[in-house]
């Protein structure tokens, strides 16, 4: 990361580790269209589509260019008018994905962009949020989240979910940290206003 960068993330850094941003989202329209597209298996009982980047064969979970900057939107965004209104409102999106996760599937505890990479990571549980439904651990704590909300997470601490029921939806973006985006993060922010 650059002095520019670092500094952004230093900012960003002192919103908290877990900013949930006044955004709502219509979580039954973008669930149903979502399930209209073909979807990937991926490792633990899950499936995703990508949202930017490729629309190839498969997720590309071990591409070495999964975190290039600038990533297009695949028909499978352009197709969800309302998820697409909120990706405009960001720049310099690296891969993006939708997950659909079914009982037992699961993350194991990691870490994301443990490397020096300028990126935050937007998450956004569609439904399904309830303790019995799924349950998301943060530093060893269990993070309850509203369906349909989106939040900033501090991904280089320890985190993971596991799911006990079918059909859980979830939208993970990873944007670099640019003063844009920033911006973006301010202008959402709860409980803010200008003087």
């Amino acid at each position: 990361m650059n002095d520019t960068e670092t500094k952004l993330f230093t900012l960003l850094n002192s919103y908290g580790d877990i900013i949930k941003l006044n955004w709502n989202f219509n979580s039954d329209a973008i669930i149903s269209n979502l399930k209209k597209e073909d979807w990937f298996e991926g490792p633990n009982n899950k499936l995703g589509l990508n949202l930017t980047g490729s629309d190839g064969k498969d997720l590309g979970l071990d591409s070495k260019n999964k975190h290039d900057v600038d990533q297009t939107y695949t028909q499978a965004l352009l197709n969800n008018p309302e998820l697409k209104e909120f990706f405009d409102k960001w720049e310099k999106l690296a891969r993006c994905r939708a997950a659909w996760l079914n009982e037992g599937s699961f993350f194991r505890l990691h870490r994301d962009a443990w490397r020096m990479n300028p990126q935050m990571r937007i998450f956004i549980p569609l439904n399904k949020t309830d303790i019995h439904e799924w349950t998301f651990i943060y530093n060893e704590e269990r993070i309850p989240f509203e369906a349909g909300k989106a939040y900033i997470l501090n991904t280089r601490k320890q985190h993971g979910s596991f799911t006990m029921v079918n059909g859980v939806f979830h939208i993970l973006m990873s944007v670099y940290l640019t003063e844009n985006n920033l911006k973006a993060v301010q202008s959402m922010l709860p409980n803010t206003k200008e003087n």
